[in-house]
């Protein structure tokens, strides 16, 4: 069981975010176009779920290892140090997304006390800060499940296998 919510779960608030943004955006151009009018919250939700979107994908390419990096020295590095660079820039990759994780508690912290919302639905802004929280944790999980592979393991590919 758990090791399938280890696979899917990115996937799975990755494609529900993206299909209520389809959903929305489509559904409030046909109202405006059709009806003269337009779903006061759609623009607002779909916001939200574009940013849970794009903050679970920065966990999901950890995961993978698709992330954006320059490899040329991994590239150029003998097997050996090849690995200790790896483990150098994934240590570096999990201290930043720690400061990312713990800033985004800040913000939402400062957010809550403020009282602060957002204007068509209502809720509290720290709905919209929580996702910096849980990319940074679930970024920060990635980063030490790929730091104890590349140690424990010895694994120094970029990308993984694909299944097949």
């Amino acid at each position: 069981m758990l090791s399938r919510i280890e696979k899917y779960f990115e996937p799975v608030v990755i494609v529900t975010a993206l299909s209520v943004v389809i959903v929305l955006v489509f559904a409030d151009v046909v109202a405006r176009f059709a009806f003269a009018t337009s779903i006061a919250f759609a623009g607002e939700v779909a916001r939200l779920a574009f940013v849970y979107m794009i903050y679970f994908g920065v966990a999901y390419a950890i995961r993978d290892r698709r992330h954006m990096r320059v490899t040329v020295l991994l590239d150029l590095a003998p097997p050996g140090l090849r690995r200790w660079m790896m483990l150098a820039a994934e240590t570096v990759f999990l201290v930043y997304s720690l400061v990312v994780c713990w800033l985004g508690v800040v913000i939402t912290q400062q957010a809550t006390e403020r009282g602060k919302i957002l204007s068509a639905t209502e809720w509290p802004t720290s709905v919209l800060y929580a996702a910096i929280i849980f990319s940074g944790a679930l970024s920060a999980a990635r980063l030490i499940h790929s730091i104890w592979r590349i140690a424990f393991r010895g694994e120094t590919q970029l990308t993984p296998q694909m299944d097949v």
